[in-house]
């Protein structure tokens, strides 16, 4: 189910997507997808709950905190590009519906979660002296947004 409305997501955009066409892609009929999931809201939930924990777990499981933040981050680098070439609507769907007004609260706290992982993990180099002065939030998004960047204008040549 959450397959079929992230591809569905992906095609039409959340607010276009509409339940049967999920169901459609699912192989399903429209009440069965229901029993699942209460409303198209609670889905998209679900999927960006799997979908952030998905990411979290590919760029920082095992990763190594004390090594130089130059390796580190080529580390979080390649495995941020993995992400997006094995999963690229999943993180087009992360990046457009990050702080949607349907997102509920587990959803914002686990997206501020993460989001306090990172910006811990850029002031540990600041406070090294390996990566310069500024708001880590804002360093953060200056490097994703510059990727997920490239990653939309690829799909988009590409006709996706």
């Amino acid at each position: 189910m959450l397959d079929a409305a992230l591809s569905t997501f992906d095609s039409y955009g959340y607010a276009a997507a509409r339940v049967p066409a999920i169901a459609e892609r699912a192989g399903s009929a429209v009440g069965s997808l229901y029993r699942l999931s209460p409303s198209k809201e609670a889905m998209a939930n679900a999927l960006y709950r799997r979908e952030k924990m998905r990411l979290a777990a590919t760029l920082f499981d095992g990763l190594d905190l004390s090594a130089p933040a130059e390796s580190t981050f080529a580390v979080v680098w390649d495995r941020l590009t993995g992400f997006a070439v094995a999963h690229p609507e999943a993180l087009c769907f992360l990046e457009l519906h990050h702080h949607d007004t349907y997102l509920d609260h587990d959803s914002l706290a686990l997206a501020e979660r993460l989001d306090a992982q990172v910006a811990d993990i850029i002031r540990t180099w600041q406070r090294r002296g390996e990566v310069r002065d500024g708001d880590p939030t804002l360093l953060h998004l200056q490097a994703l947004g510059g990727f997920v960047a490239v990653v939309r204008e690829i799909r988009r040549r590409n006709g996706v």
